[in-house]
């Protein structure tokens, strides 16, 4: 039985990054995953992610924003790979919405370069949208897109350049803690670790013990819209753009918004991406979860209808993506209940953008060392009680 001193499940945005991590600094690293990462059976697919340094989620987010940024553009020098482009990033909605409040909270706190315009400002600079006059919009000036497929294959080329073993088609069935590590039973052959990391997204749920009571594993339909006229809706033309719609005794929508976000094509002859963020169903990855109700559909064209005029009609595909959420839709990043030798990562659909910089935390928590950032609100202590 091969033995290791790091066993990593997943081979995702998290599980790649701290696999690069913990062999870069010399460990004995196994990583696995059940199918052959960059896939489109999870949540690291899809072309692009924002990245954003003003963060109504909390401090915490902002610092990590902020170092994140920092880690792409050396991953970027160490792949030869551009995985980071600049772009403009607005946040729409009424003016005391939380997420439109909370980014100017952000933004000024942490004097981060934005602007606050009204409906018509929002409309004369970028006639593609259409505001109700009481919205307003926050710009962060300086945000960015992320190649999730690009970076992930970065993250693992990476590590195995600095000798960890990765094994993909190779999914876990069991595993054992034991008094000085872990056992690790896959569908292959078993192997020996001093301590496991269980980064596997929607799938982490069947494999974490106590840590599934606080996982919900959610599909997303994500909608590929061909333009009609691109150049307004191209890189650099269109921002990336969150919108929080107010809505009214609406069971889908409990929290009384409607979220959904549009990133811009990012070549010639591409698609719009558009997808709401909240109202998701609960989904089973290896189930009939990936097939698109018609209702998703029709709620994406009415938001299409009443925001981006100039995508409605215009030919659409859909896929399907996963979130891990938890109960407060913040990470969970730690050690599991009562365990010693076993940790969870779950990014609640809002973690890609941190994702170098994940991988570093990750590897520091497996080792016991002290965290650069403040982490303690992704703490499973939290969860303690449920």
């Amino acid at each position: 039985m091969r033995s290791y001193d790091f066993i990593i499940v997943g081979l995702g945005t998290a599980g790649s990054a701290t696999c690069m991590s913990l062999a870069r600094r010399g460990y004995k690293v196994l990583g696995l995953d059940q199918f052959s990462p960059p896939h489109t059976r999870g949540s690291h697919h899809g072309l692009s992610r924002s990245v954003r340094r003003a963060y109504p989620e909390g401090s915490s987010y902002v610092v990590m924003a902020q170092k994140s940024w920092e880690l792409w553009r050396r991953l970027e020098k160490d792949s030869g790979q551009n995985l980071l482009i600049k772009t403009g990033n607005l946040t729409l909605g009424p003016p005391d919405c939380p997420a439109l409040s909370g980014f100017l909270r952000s933004a000024q706190k942490h004097e981060i370069l934005h602007e606050y315009l009204s409906a018509l400002e929002v409309e004369k600079r970028w006639p593609q949208f259409s505001l109700p006059d009481y919205f307003y919009a926050g710009l962060e000036n300086e945000a960015g897109i992320v190649f999730p497929e690009r970076a992930i294959t970065a993250f693992l080329n990476e590590a195995r350049q600095a000798a960890a073993d990765l094994h993909v088609n190779e999914g876990v069935e069991q595993w054992t803690e034991l008094a000085a590590g872990v056992e690790v039973r896959t569908s292959r052959a078993s192997y020996q670790g001093g301590r496991l990391l269980l980064a596997a997204g929607a799938w982490s749920k069947n494999l974490s013990g106590r840590l599934s009571a606080v996982l919900t594993p959610k599909r997303i339909a994500v909608h590929w819209i061909e333009p009609a006229a691109e150049e307004p809706f191209s890189l650099g033309q269109f921002p990336v753009n969150f919108w929080q719609v107010p809505v009214f005794s609406d069971p889908v929508f409990p929290e009384g918004f409607k979220e959904f976000y549009s990133l811009p094509m990012l070549q010639p002859g591409g698609q719009i991406k558009v997808a709401f963020h909240n109202g998701l169903s609960d989904g089973d990855p290896d189930s009939g979860s990936h097939t698109i109700r018609d209702d998703e559909t029709t709620m994406i064209h009415e938001m299409i209808t009443a925001y981006l005029p100039g995508l409605a009609g215009c030919p659409m595909q859909v896929n399907a993506c996963f979130y891990t959420m938890t109960p407060d839709k913040d990470f969970y990043l730690g050690r599991l209940p009562e365990s010693q030798h076993v940790f969870g990562a779950a990014l609640a659909g809002h973690g890609f953008k941190f994702a170098p910089l994940l991988g570093e935390l990750l590897a520091d928590l497996l080792l016991d060392l002290p965290s650069p950032v403040d982490i303690a609100m992704f703490s499973p202590e939290r969860f303690a009680k449920l």
